[in-house]
């Protein structure tokens, strides 16, 4: 029982480290804030699609720690450049559909993959680690810091 939380809590714990050095290194620079973003879905597709490779613990907790770091270098960006990119008229209600599809996102995952377990497994690694690429893509075309007037 005890592997079980520190398969829970390790990574909780990088993500939440992760997410406070970004969110004090990124600043006020959006240029950072695309590569962080970048950096950290591609960080966090490659570590799931490592988990394709093998099923031993110890491997299975590096590879969602480091997920977990991936995932925490992203938010603070994300969040950054959407709330510095909406006009305060409308920044509540974006925050708040950002927020709750963050929130669905939890609520879904674990029934979604439940389902997908009842097929092979390497579906979902193949799976997440694509929909993780195709995030980084839209980062990379969509996140334009020069035209935003960044730093």
């Amino acid at each position: 029982m005890n592997y079980l939380y520190c398969c829970l809590a390790l990574p909780l714990g990088a993500l939440c480290l992760s997410s406070f050095i970004s969110g004090k290194i990124i600043k006020k620079n959006k240029v950072l804030m695309k590569w962080l973003t970048f950096a950290g879905i591609i960080a966090a597709a490659l570590s799931i699609l490592a988990l394709w490779f093998s099923t031993k613990l110890w491997f299975m907790l590096s590879m969602f720690l480091i997920s977990g770091i991936g995932i925490g270098m992203g938010l603070p960006c994300l969040d950054a450049l959407i709330t510095n990119g909406i006009e305060k008229k409308e920044r509540g209600t974006i925050t708040s559909i950002y927020s709750s599809m963050r929130f669905i996102g939890v609520a879904a995952g674990p029934p979604v993959i439940a389902l997908l377990m009842k097929h092979s497994s390497h579906w979902i690694f193949i799976l997440l680690s694509s929909l993780s690429i195709v995030a980084a893509f839209i980062t990379i075309k969509a996140i334009r810091p020069n035209a935003q007037g960044s730093q």
